[in-house]
């Protein structure tokens, strides 16, 4: 079995999501592209299966190569491996509008007070849209989580409350071709506790992933050897920033940074 890491790191793709819709219809129509798939699958490693299936199924895009299985792939090897993927993809197949969005909580297993979204073009190279809202998380915020992002509930008592911004929020998240965040799987289980708690259905969602946390572990060095914090993604990157971290918007931004560093490098 996989490691959890190298999951995450499968969920990129490099197509957007027309022509991931067009080439999931053909498959539908035409099975003749299993006759291209290898025998023995268990011993394989794709590097994101529903691409690999797509580069079969669509002439103009070159097949992708699949790997043997290892235990542990580094997150500097399949970066390199989207990359090729993504620069032998015809441009108007690649992936192009992304989403980059982070939250602020309650607590670590609580509500959003916070949350900003930019919404950003890959070919233009360019932000074409930028959210940020402070939210009624209609519950306590506790001491610790305060102390991180320094919202406290005087300040929020009289903002909408998710469920009234639900719909323009999840009407930009679900047009991306791909999320990105940092750490986003947090993000993820917030948003599915607001969901939840608004009586949403929640079990649809299935967009593409590109963590940032992930995809720097291998690349970004630290003293210790663990998951890097997005200030420190920054700092190895950039230098030393003077950013508000904990601040919904600046931490999409310098996720946006780190984004462009990693698939620019």
């Amino acid at each position: 079995m996989l490691p959890a890491k190298t999951k995450m790191l499968q969920r990129a793709t490099v197509f957007n999501k027309n022509t991931i819709q067009n080439n999931f219809k053909k498959m539908c129509v035409d099975k003749s592209f299993y006759l291209k798939l290898p025998e023995k699958r268990e011993n394989l490693f794709f590097r994101n299966y529903n691409d690999y299936l797509i580069s079969l199924v669509d002439e103009e895009i070159p097949d992708f190569k699949y790997m043997s299985m290892q235990k542990a792939f580094s997150s500097k090897y399949i970066l390199e491996v989207w990359k090729n993927d993504y620069n032998s993809t015809p441009l108007e197949k690649r992936v192009k509008k992304i989403v980059v969005f982070d939250t602020e909580t309650t607590d670590i297993d609580g509500y959003i007070v916070s949350y900003a979204m930019v919404e950003y073009d890959m070919e233009k190279k360019e932000i074409t849209k930028e959210i940020h809202e402070f939210i009624n998380p209609e519950a306590k915020i506790n001491a610790e989580a305060y102390s991180v992002h320094k919202i406290s509930e005087e300040d929020v008592k009289d903002k909408p409350t998710f469920k009234e911004k639900m719909g323009e929020f999840l009407s930009i998240l679900l047009g991306a071709d791909m999320i990105v965040g940092h750490n986003v799987l947090f993000d993820f289980g917030v948003l599915k506790r607001e969901l939840e708690r608004a009586k949403y259905e929640t079990n649809h969602f299935d967009i593409p992933i590109f963590d940032t946390m992930y995809f720097s572990a291998d690349i970004v060095e630290l003293e210790k050897k663990k998951m890097p914090r997005l200030e420190e993604c920054v700092n190895y990157f950039f230098g030393h920033q003077q950013a508000g971290y904990h601040d919904a918007l600046e931490d999409v931004k310098m996720t946006l940074k780190v984004f462009e560093k990693l698939v620019d490098r």
